[in-house]
Parts: C-alpha cells; structure tokens; sequence
C-alpha cells in the first residue's frame, strides 16, 4: 500500500518544512476538516502576533508543546508552561511570547471548516505577507500581483490580492474581480470578506456585494 491509499499519516515536527516561523502541520498531514498549525519563536520573541478572530468567528485552541510562553489575553497576563492549554475566543485580543513551540488548533462554531492549502504559493506569497504585516499594503498588493501572474487561480492569492488593494486604496474593478474570484473558488471567502475589516473602505461599494454573490 503506498502513502496515498493509506487511511493514516505520519509526520515530526522538526521534519515539517517551516514557513517563518509558523509550521504548516494540516497541510503537511493534508488535513482538510479544522484548522491545525504549529507555531515557533520569532526572532522578536513573538510566538503569537497580536491578533483577534472576531472577523472570523474562529474559537482557537493553544497547546505549549514545549518550553514556556507568556500569553495576554485582553490586557491579562497568562503564564503557560509545557503542557499548557488555553482557549481563547472570537472577539479576545490575543498574543503570546515566549521561547516555545505552540500547537493551534481553530475552527468557527456552526460552520464547516474549508482550508486553504498554500502548497507551491506561499513561496511566493511570503514577500505579499511580510509587507501586510509591516502595513506596507502597497508593497503587499505588488508582492501579490507577482505571485498572481503564476498562480492566478489560487483562492488564497485572489482574496488577499483584494485585502491588500482595499487597503492600499486601491478601488479599481480589478480589486473586486479578484475578491469575486477568490469566492468562486472557495465559497467560504464570501462571508470571511463580510466580517474583514480589511474591506471596510469599499464595503459600502456596490462592487462589493456584487462580487460576493
């Protein structure tokens, strides 16, 4: 029986191909039912980046793997040795410290899980995602626009080409070509792109819903 017939797989985490400093376990493991990552130290300290799901909807799940991290969740401190789990909310604020491995687990109550698998993009699409992050969404849009030209019928790379041109004030109808076309490919980004604040300049834009439909 060779790997794809098989009913279970098999993976170390210091075998996983990292991307940064997040370790791509679904994707590895091609787990397509709930979200699952692990995530490591950057070279900031940061483990978790400051962040809420209220946009998603998403409950997360932290476990500390290994070594120690420091979690503050909305404005608490949380001190989370090996072993640790932590819940955490929609709608809390969230980041972690710390030098530790953190195993995340995600899912949005009451909605089927629908991945999104970066396999060959993320190469690619690592520049788009340093520049979001910096708030560089100029820098992000043309990082994206790149990655595009080679990959123009990833769900993914479509729905952040979106994020990052209405960031970047950019209200062309290319913007919502992409947005509409990230949808047709995967269904779940209609109504991730509803709660994205990342749309919140052209969300009054009849283009808008339309690309949605």
């Amino acid at each position: 029986m060779n790997d794809e017939q098989k009913n279970w797989k098999v993976a170390h985490l210091d075998e996983i191909e990292r991307r940064g400093r997040d370790v791509p376990v679904r994707e590895q493991l091609g787990i397509h039912s709930f979200g699952i990552n692990a995530l490591t130290t950057g070279d900031d300290g940061t483990l978790v980046n400051d962040h809420d799901e209220a946009g998603s909807g998403q409950e997360e799940l932290y476990f500390v793997i290994d070594g120690t991290a420091m979690f503050e969740v909305d404005g608490e401190t949380i001190d989370a040795p090996q072993g640790t789990f932590l819940y955490v909310g929609a709608e809390a604020r969230r980041k972690a410290t710390g030098n530790a491995t953190i195993l995340a687990m995600g899912g949005t109550p009451g909605e089927v899980y629908q991945a999104v698998d970066w396999g060959e993009a993320w190469p690619l699409h690592r520049e788009s995602m340093e520049a979001y992050g910096e708030q560089r969404y100029a820098d992000a849009l043309a990082a994206v626009r790149k990655a595009l030209v080679l990959m123009p019928d990833h769900a993914g790379l479509n729905f952040n080409a979106a994020c990052f041109a209405s960031l970047a004030g950019d209200t062309s109808d290319e913007t919502f070509e992409h947005l509409r076309r990230s949808v047709e490919l995967l269904p779940r980004f209609r109504e991730d792109a509803r709660r994205d604040s990342d749309f919140d300049s052209v969300r009054d834009d009849p283009r808008f819903e339309e690309a949605l439909r």
